[in-house]
Protein backbone atom coordinates (compact mmCIF):
# COMPACT_ATOMS: atom_id res chain seq x y z
CA UNK A 1 0.00 0.00 0.00
CA UNK A 2 1.46 3.10 0.54
CA UNK A 3 1.73 6.41 3.06
CA UNK A 4 -1.20 9.31 2.88
CA UNK A 5 -0.98 12.67 2.29
CA UNK A 6 -2.11 13.40 5.51
CA UNK A 7 0.53 11.66 7.10
CA UNK A 8 -1.70 9.08 8.31
CA UNK A 9 0.09 5.54 8.43
CA UNK A 10 -2.18 2.63 6.45
CA UNK A 11 0.57 -0.46 7.81
CA UNK A 12 -2.29 -1.32 9.56
CA UNK A 13 -2.86 -3.07 12.36
CA UNK A 14 -3.33 -6.70 13.56
CA UNK A 15 -6.81 -5.88 14.98
CA UNK A 16 -7.55 -4.79 11.22
CA UNK A 17 -5.71 -7.33 9.68
CA UNK A 18 -7.79 -10.19 11.35
CA UNK A 19 -11.11 -8.32 11.04
CA UNK A 20 -11.07 -7.24 7.39
CA UNK A 21 -11.88 -10.14 6.14
CA UNK A 22 -14.97 -10.37 7.99
CA UNK A 23 -15.85 -6.97 7.00
CA UNK A 24 -14.67 -6.62 2.95
CA UNK A 25 -14.26 -10.67 2.13
CA UNK A 26 -16.43 -12.39 -0.19
CA UNK A 27 -18.46 -15.37 0.28
CA UNK A 28 -17.05 -18.81 0.18
CA UNK A 29 -19.28 -19.35 -3.43
CA UNK A 30 -18.07 -16.01 -4.86
CA UNK A 31 -14.34 -16.04 -4.51
CA UNK A 32 -14.01 -18.29 -7.38
CA UNK A 33 -16.04 -16.17 -9.57
CA UNK A 34 -14.11 -13.41 -8.40
CA UNK A 35 -10.66 -15.34 -9.20
CA UNK A 36 -12.30 -16.43 -12.77
CA UNK A 37 -13.01 -12.89 -14.09
CA UNK A 38 -9.81 -11.50 -13.24
CA UNK A 39 -7.81 -14.16 -14.65
CA UNK A 40 -9.73 -14.16 -17.51
CA UNK A 41 -8.59 -10.66 -18.72
CA UNK A 42 -5.26 -10.88 -16.81
CA UNK A 43 -4.87 -13.82 -19.53
CA UNK A 44 -3.81 -17.50 -18.95
CA UNK A 45 -1.10 -18.23 -16.37
CA UNK A 46 -0.66 -14.50 -16.57
CA UNK A 47 2.01 -12.92 -13.98
CA UNK A 48 -0.50 -10.66 -11.87
CA UNK A 49 1.02 -8.15 -10.23
CA UNK A 50 -1.65 -7.07 -7.23
CA UNK A 51 -1.05 -3.30 -5.76
CA UNK A 52 -2.35 -3.53 -1.88
CA UNK A 53 -2.55 -7.09 -1.79
CA UNK A 54 -3.98 -7.15 2.12
CA UNK A 55 -5.00 -10.41 3.08
CA UNK A 56 -5.34 -11.92 -0.46
CA UNK A 57 -9.04 -11.77 -0.16
CA UNK A 58 -8.67 -11.44 -4.34
CA UNK A 59 -5.28 -12.50 -4.57
CA UNK A 60 -6.08 -16.00 -3.69
CA UNK A 61 -8.67 -16.77 -5.86
CA UNK A 62 -7.12 -15.48 -9.25
CA UNK A 63 -3.95 -17.39 -8.25
CA UNK A 64 -6.40 -20.42 -8.01
CA UNK A 65 -7.65 -19.66 -11.27
CA UNK A 66 -4.23 -20.52 -12.43
CA UNK A 67 -2.23 -16.67 -12.42
CA UNK A 68 1.08 -16.27 -10.93
CA UNK A 69 0.37 -13.68 -7.97
CA UNK A 70 3.07 -11.13 -6.46
CA UNK A 71 0.88 -9.07 -4.03
CA UNK A 72 2.24 -5.76 -2.26
CA UNK A 73 1.50 -4.27 0.86
CA UNK A 74 2.64 -1.55 3.51
CA UNK A 75 1.13 -3.56 5.96
CA UNK A 76 3.11 -6.09 7.61
CA UNK A 77 0.25 -7.32 9.93
CA UNK A 78 -2.04 -7.54 6.59
CA UNK A 79 0.78 -9.81 5.06
CA UNK A 80 1.17 -12.10 8.12
CA UNK A 81 -2.94 -12.98 8.09
CA UNK A 82 -1.91 -13.66 4.03
CA UNK A 83 1.25 -15.35 4.64
CA UNK A 84 -0.52 -18.07 7.34
CA UNK A 85 -3.15 -18.56 4.87
CA UNK A 86 -1.00 -19.44 2.19
CA UNK A 87 0.61 -21.54 4.37
CA UNK A 88 -2.54 -23.66 5.56
CA UNK A 89 -3.51 -23.86 2.02
CA UNK A 90 -0.23 -25.34 0.22
CA UNK A 91 -0.69 -22.26 -2.66
CA UNK A 92 2.84 -21.66 -4.02
CA UNK A 93 1.53 -19.17 -6.70
CA UNK A 94 1.18 -15.78 -4.80
CA UNK A 95 4.29 -14.27 -3.91
CA UNK A 96 4.46 -11.56 -1.16
CA UNK A 97 6.70 -8.09 -1.41
CA UNK A 98 6.56 -5.88 1.82
CA UNK A 99 6.54 -2.13 0.14
CA UNK A 100 5.30 1.41 -0.80
CA UNK A 101 3.37 0.76 -3.97
CA UNK A 102 4.87 4.33 -5.12
CA UNK A 103 8.50 2.41 -5.13
CA UNK A 104 7.77 -0.96 -6.71
CA UNK A 105 11.14 -3.06 -6.98
CA UNK A 106 10.31 -4.67 -9.90
CA UNK A 107 11.96 -4.43 -13.85
CA UNK A 108 9.87 -2.76 -16.54
CA UNK A 109 7.44 -5.26 -18.71
CA UNK A 110 7.75 -8.28 -16.39
CA UNK A 111 3.86 -8.61 -15.75
CA UNK A 112 1.36 -9.27 -17.96
CA UNK A 113 -1.12 -7.63 -15.63
CA UNK A 114 -1.56 -5.48 -12.69
CA UNK A 115 -4.67 -5.55 -10.06
CA UNK A 116 -5.33 -2.60 -8.08
CA UNK A 117 -8.60 -3.18 -5.53
CA UNK A 118 -9.56 -0.08 -3.17
CA UNK A 119 -6.37 1.51 -2.96
CA UNK A 120 -5.80 3.99 -5.16
CA UNK A 121 -7.84 6.44 -3.23
CA UNK A 122 -4.95 6.33 -0.30
CA UNK A 123 -2.27 7.12 -2.43
CA UNK A 124 -1.49 10.64 -2.85
CA UNK A 125 0.31 10.44 -6.32
CA UNK A 126 -1.80 7.65 -7.64
CA UNK A 127 -1.32 9.36 -11.11
CA UNK A 128 2.94 8.58 -10.67
CA UNK A 129 1.87 4.94 -9.32
CA UNK A 130 -0.15 4.48 -13.24
CA UNK A 131 2.54 5.82 -15.01
CA UNK A 132 4.99 3.18 -13.04
CA UNK A 133 2.15 0.51 -13.43
CA UNK A 134 2.49 0.86 -17.30
CA UNK A 135 6.48 0.40 -17.26
CA UNK A 136 6.07 -2.72 -15.47
CA UNK A 137 3.02 -4.39 -17.43
CA UNK A 138 4.24 -5.82 -20.97
CA UNK A 139 2.48 -4.00 -23.68
CA UNK A 140 -0.59 -4.94 -24.67
CA UNK A 141 -1.08 -6.16 -20.74
CA UNK A 142 -3.58 -5.61 -19.02
CA UNK A 143 -4.71 -2.97 -15.57
CA UNK A 144 -7.73 -4.17 -13.95
CA UNK A 145 -9.44 -1.93 -11.12
CA UNK A 146 -11.84 -3.49 -8.96
CA UNK A 147 -14.33 -2.35 -6.40
CA UNK A 148 -17.60 -3.59 -4.16
CA UNK A 149 -20.79 -2.05 -5.46
CA UNK A 150 -23.61 -2.17 -2.95
CA UNK A 151 -27.06 -1.52 -4.30
CA UNK A 152 -27.19 2.55 -4.08
CA UNK A 153 -31.25 1.93 -3.16
CA UNK A 154 -30.69 -0.22 -0.25
CA UNK A 155 -30.17 0.78 2.98
CA UNK A 156 -26.31 0.07 2.55
CA UNK A 157 -26.10 2.10 -0.11
CA UNK A 158 -27.98 5.11 1.21
CA UNK A 159 -25.98 5.13 4.51
CA UNK A 160 -22.64 5.14 2.78
CA UNK A 161 -23.81 7.68 -0.08
CA UNK A 162 -25.07 9.80 2.84
CA UNK A 163 -21.24 9.13 4.64
CA UNK A 164 -19.36 10.48 1.42
CA UNK A 165 -21.44 13.60 1.11
CA UNK A 166 -21.22 14.10 5.17
CA UNK A 167 -17.65 13.38 5.21
CA UNK A 168 -16.71 16.37 2.67
CA UNK A 169 -19.49 18.65 4.20
CA UNK A 170 -17.73 18.21 8.30
CA UNK A 171 -14.37 18.16 6.72
CA UNK A 172 -14.79 20.88 4.58
CA UNK A 173 -15.80 22.74 7.43
CA UNK A 174 -14.13 21.70 10.25
CA UNK A 175 -9.72 21.28 8.35
CA UNK A 176 -7.64 23.88 6.76
CA UNK A 177 -8.44 24.87 3.49
CA UNK A 178 -6.40 23.12 0.95
CA UNK A 179 -5.77 20.31 3.64
CA UNK A 180 -5.51 16.98 1.10
CA UNK A 181 -8.33 15.41 4.18
CA UNK A 182 -10.94 17.59 2.84
CA UNK A 183 -11.35 16.94 -0.52
CA UNK A 184 -12.40 13.86 -2.71
CA UNK A 185 -9.80 11.38 -3.83
CA UNK A 186 -9.56 11.01 -7.17
CA UNK A 187 -12.22 9.64 -8.66
CA UNK A 188 -13.17 7.38 -11.76
CA UNK A 189 -13.51 10.66 -13.91
CA UNK A 190 -9.91 11.42 -12.87
CA UNK A 191 -8.15 7.58 -13.49
CA UNK A 192 -9.93 7.26 -16.87
CA UNK A 193 -8.48 10.33 -17.87
CA UNK A 194 -4.40 9.61 -16.65
CA UNK A 195 -5.15 6.17 -18.00
CA UNK A 196 -6.02 7.80 -21.22
CA UNK A 197 -3.20 9.95 -21.63
CA UNK A 198 -1.08 6.51 -20.68
CA UNK A 199 -2.51 5.68 -24.31
CA UNK A 200 -4.60 2.60 -22.37
CA UNK A 201 -7.86 2.16 -23.70
CA UNK A 202 -10.98 0.76 -21.55
CA UNK A 203 -12.15 -2.78 -22.76
CA UNK A 204 -16.20 -2.72 -23.19
CA UNK A 205 -18.33 -0.20 -22.54
CA UNK A 206 -18.20 0.64 -19.01
CA UNK A 207 -17.28 -1.75 -15.72
CA UNK A 208 -17.71 -5.66 -15.86
CA UNK A 209 -19.88 -7.63 -13.45
CA UNK A 210 -17.19 -10.00 -12.03
CA UNK A 211 -19.93 -11.63 -9.43
CA UNK A 212 -23.12 -10.79 -8.40
CA UNK A 213 -24.43 -12.37 -5.04
CA UNK A 214 -27.42 -11.17 -2.37
CA UNK A 215 -26.24 -11.12 1.44
CA UNK A 216 -28.61 -9.74 4.67
CA UNK A 217 -27.06 -7.02 6.65
CA UNK A 218 -28.27 -4.84 9.54
CA UNK A 219 -27.69 -0.85 9.76
CA UNK A 220 -25.60 -1.08 12.78
CA UNK A 221 -23.42 -3.66 11.43
CA UNK A 222 -22.66 -0.72 8.49
CA UNK A 223 -22.24 2.20 10.88
CA UNK A 224 -20.13 0.32 13.33
CA UNK A 225 -18.10 -0.58 10.54
CA UNK A 226 -17.38 2.72 9.76
CA UNK A 227 -17.33 3.86 12.97
CA UNK A 228 -14.64 1.71 14.07
CA UNK A 229 -12.35 2.33 10.86
CA UNK A 230 -12.28 -1.22 9.81
CA UNK A 231 -14.10 0.27 7.01
CA UNK A 232 -11.86 1.46 3.85
CA UNK A 233 -13.47 4.53 3.92
CA UNK A 234 -12.86 5.77 6.93
CA UNK A 235 -9.14 4.55 7.66
CA UNK A 236 -8.41 8.02 6.26
CA UNK A 237 -9.95 10.37 8.28
CA UNK A 238 -9.07 12.33 11.58
CA UNK A 239 -10.41 11.66 14.54
CA UNK A 240 -12.77 15.00 14.73
CA UNK A 241 -13.96 14.84 11.44
CA UNK A 242 -15.06 10.87 12.28
CA UNK A 243 -16.48 11.67 15.37
CA UNK A 244 -18.42 14.36 13.75
CA UNK A 245 -19.61 12.17 11.01
CA UNK A 246 -20.67 9.71 12.86
CA UNK A 247 -22.96 11.80 15.06
CA UNK A 248 -25.08 13.19 12.16
CA UNK A 249 -24.93 9.60 9.90
CA UNK A 250 -26.33 7.78 13.05
CA UNK A 251 -29.19 10.28 13.04
CA UNK A 252 -29.59 10.01 9.54
CA UNK A 253 -29.80 6.05 10.12
CA UNK A 254 -32.08 6.60 12.95
CA UNK A 255 -34.43 8.80 11.10
CA UNK A 256 -34.51 6.44 8.36
CA UNK A 257 -34.44 2.74 10.15
CA UNK A 258 -35.49 3.05 13.71
CA UNK A 259 -34.63 -0.50 14.09
CA UNK A 260 -31.04 -0.41 13.46
CA UNK A 261 -30.82 -4.64 14.32
CA UNK A 262 -33.11 -5.95 11.75
CA UNK A 263 -31.47 -7.08 9.02
CA UNK A 264 -32.21 -6.09 5.34
CA UNK A 265 -31.31 -7.73 2.03
CA UNK A 266 -28.69 -5.98 0.22
CA UNK A 267 -27.60 -7.17 -3.83
CA UNK A 268 -23.76 -6.71 -3.78
CA UNK A 269 -21.19 -7.14 -6.76
CA UNK A 270 -17.57 -6.85 -7.57
CA UNK A 271 -17.36 -4.56 -10.70
CA UNK A 272 -13.85 -4.56 -13.05
CA UNK A 273 -13.06 -1.82 -15.17
CA UNK A 274 -10.43 -3.55 -17.26
CA UNK A 275 -7.88 -1.17 -19.16
CA UNK A 276 -5.41 -2.60 -22.53
CA UNK A 277 -1.61 -0.74 -22.09
CA UNK A 278 -0.66 0.05 -25.86
CA UNK A 279 1.25 -2.62 -28.03
CA UNK A 280 4.34 -0.21 -28.23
Amino acid sequence: MSRSPSGLDYRFDSRVAVQYDALRGHPPEVSPQIGRAVAEHAGEQARVLELGVGTGRIALPVAHSGCEVYGVDLSAHMLAALAQRIRDEGHARVHLVQGDITALPFRDGVFDAALAVHVLHLVEDWQGVLARVKALVRPGGALILGRDWVDPDSFAGMIRNHFRRTVLEVGTAMLPPGSSAAQPPGGGAAIMQTLQGLGAQPVGRGELVGAEWATELAPRQVLDGIRSRDDAESWVLPDNVLEETMRRLDAFALDHWPDLDAPQPVTRRFMLGVFRFPLQ
